[in-house]
């Protein structure tokens, strides 16, 4: 393989792949990069078995070929350069050559054979999708990372007619999203949310990308861009009949960003004993947080839209913080007859459970020993023995 590429678009797709590449794994293959020549551009990939992810970049071809290269050192040698362009040139015997204007970097690299490189299908029915980092950045967050339940790792993507929705749950709360109102269709699929979370960090917020499936598998593409990641099979809950079975007590209106700092502010007294409540009195929220570090409380006002706002309730305050870094602008904030507390805003709705009162707070002391009593020293013989012949009268 001999091949020239302009050094900066080779540094993007390497750092995308090597986003993609896992840092640590068994087979120091899916530590690398793979890089190909196909169709006259140079086409650079990386996956870890579950996900794939394919650049494809112009580039002047000498030889064809592939060759395999550790994913962290080719983002590192690309970023170090200074020059316009980059050849690689793969030798015998497992090297290869990287220069880039004076500087040039020999190094080892592996059996391009022992690559598991996963096909990427091209889907026949596709959607149009933007959106998706801000839709991950929603649900993500909310999902269950236990491994006894892997359908509960996953994001629930819903193509309605409605558009494109997202759901995310660990059991104990539940984030849904609004993604693309143009996505329409009629299919479901649950993505496991460490795929869905990969794909984010590849591309930006106003990227149109195309969306199908191939059996087993979502594909994403767009202009010499391809990313596939593996389907879960399973059930998933009904989000929407779920929420609609929820008996609201009260509602009340507030800024999202006020209740954020309010709560942050509370949060840090946090310790290994935790007593977090919310505290309703008609047009007043107050947040109190114990732990064996002290207490703090802070309030603020909100508008109350129906029902009599009273009452404390009991949350994990270190949940509902995220539920909140998700949200943005006005925040309706209803509570259900059993204490499930509802943040709406326009793009994503959260359910989180409440808790059962804690135990008090037990404040540890220290147990101080007390001191043992110094022992009398021994006198020395010799000075005991120079004292009694002191006492002795003196001999005529």
């Amino acid at each position: 393989m001999n091949i020239t590429a302009n050094r900066l678009e080779l540094l993007s797709a390497a750092q995308d792949a090597e986003k993609v590449a896992p840092a640590h794994s068994a087979l120091d293959v899916l530590r690398c990069t793979c890089l190909s020549t196909e169709n006259g551009k140079l086409t650079v990939a990386s996956g870890n078995l579950e996900l794939a992810l394919e650049r494809r970049i112009p580039a002047e071809i000498a030889e064809e070929g592939r060759v395999v290269i550790e994913a962290g050192l080719l983002s590192s040698m690309l970023r170090l350069m200074d020059s316009d362009s980059v050849t690689i040139e793969q030798k015998e015997n497992h090297r290869a050559t990287v220069t880039g204007g004076k500087t040039s970097y020999g190094i080892a690299v592996l059996d391009a054979a022992d690559y598991p490189r996963l096909e990427i299908p091209f889907p026949e029915d596709t959607v149009s999708v933007t959106g998706i980092p801000a839709m991950a950045k929603r649900t993500v967050f909310a999902v269950a990372e236990e491994d006894n339940r892997p359908v509960m790792k996953c994001v629930h993507l819903i193509f309605s007619g409605d558009g494109l929705r997202a759901v995310g749950s660990d059991g104990f709360r539940i984030a849904a999203a609004r993604g693309d109102s143009e996505a329409t269709g009629s299919v479901d699929m649950l993505v496991p949310a460490s795929s869905l979370e990969k794909l984010a960090q590849l591309i930006g917020n106003k990227d149109t990308l195309k969306v199908g499936t191939t059996g087993k598998n979502i594909v994403f593409l767009k202009e010499d861009f391809l990313f596939s990641a593996r389907l879960m099979e399973g059930e998933y809950f009904d989000a929407d009949q779920l929420m609609g079975r929820v008996k609201t007590v009260f509602t009340i209106l507030t800024d999202t960003d006020l209740l954020k700092r309010a709560l942050t502010s509370v949060y840090t007294l946090t310790g290994e004993q935790n007593r977090f409540s919310i505290t309703f009195s008609g047009a007043r929220l107050n947040m109190r947080c114990e732990s064996e570090y002290g207490a703090s409380e802070v309030g603020m006002d909100v508008v109350p839209l129906s029902g009599n706002p009273t009452g404390m309730y009991w949350y994990n305050p270190a949940k509902l913080l995220e539920c909140l870094r998700a949200q943005s602008g006005t925040l309706m904030l209803e509570l259900a007859q059993n204490g499930a507390i509802i943040l709406r805003t326009d793009e994503l709705v959260c359910l989180q459970m409440a808790t059962r009162e804690p135990k008090p707070i037990v404040i540890r002391q220290k147990e101080v020993k007390p001191k043992a009593e110094p022992k009398p020293k021994a006198e020395a013989k010799g000075k005991t023995k120079k004292k009694k012949d002191a006492a002795l009268p003196a001999a005529a």
